[in-house]
């Protein structure tokens, strides 16, 4: 397996992986909007997650060739939203990240965020739903590959559970909550079996389909 190949294939587990381990460094304090330590490792851990999730769905775009017809329009668009939804929460962590370098105490991150979220088109560009669009994008990629039968219909599944609890974690109740984390470890899971393939050997060559 050549390197870049390999780092496709590391993809798949690297970015479910550190949003985990996000989530675990904010531990300490309890999931709350303190700045510090532990604010700024487990932004980090999510940005470098979202770069593996760019990874990710590239690969997974790469898994569905060769595509024509009605499902390479589906493969093209969703890959587009996903690389979109990616950079939306890249934008987002950056955001994060620097409120948490500037701001002293809580209440003054939560202002400073407050203040970038009011900044036209922001909210709903960078935030929700602009960033909620990965994940519905994973799951349409998800399902085409398990119709063109480059991966097996359990990964697809899996990866649509881990999917839909941590969207309704995020939407609901936030990332800091038990939730989210199980939705995060089952995503883990359903990506892992899809950059095994249909075979479990790893990323397969792409193979013609009928369509």
């Amino acid at each position: 397996m050549n390197p870049a190949s390999r780092l496709a294939q590391i993809s798949f587990t690297a970015g479910p992986a550190a949003l985990l381990a996000g989530w675990f460094l904010l531990r300490p304090v309890h999931g709350d909007m303190q700045p510090g330590l532990w604010w700024t490792a487990a932004h980090l851990a999510w940005f470098g997650g979202f770069l593996m999730f760019g990874l990710m769905t590239l690969a997974m775009r790469g898994l569905a060739q060769p595509v024509s017809g009605g499902r390479r329009v589906v493969v093209e668009a969703a890959t587009g939203v996903a690389l979109f939804g990616v950079a939306a929460n890249l934008t987002q962590l950056v955001i994060d990240l620097h409120a948490g370098f500037v701001a002293s105490d809580g209440a003054g991150l939560r202002a400073l965020l407050t203040q970038a979220r009011g900044y036209p088109g922001i909210e709903l560009v960078v935030y929700t739903p602009g960033a909620q669009l990965f994940f519905g994008a994973v799951l349409a990629l998800a399902a085409v590959l398990a119709v063109l039968r480059r991966v097996t219909p359990v990964s697809a599944a899996v990866t649509a559970g881990g999917v839909v609890l941590l969207g309704a974690a995020t939407l609901q109740e936030g990332k800091a909550t038990a939730l989210a984390a199980v939705g995060m470890a089952v995503m883990w899971l359903g990506t892992l079996l899809l950059g095994r393939g249909p075979s479990g050997d790893g990323l397969p060559a792409a193979t013609p389909t009928r369509v």
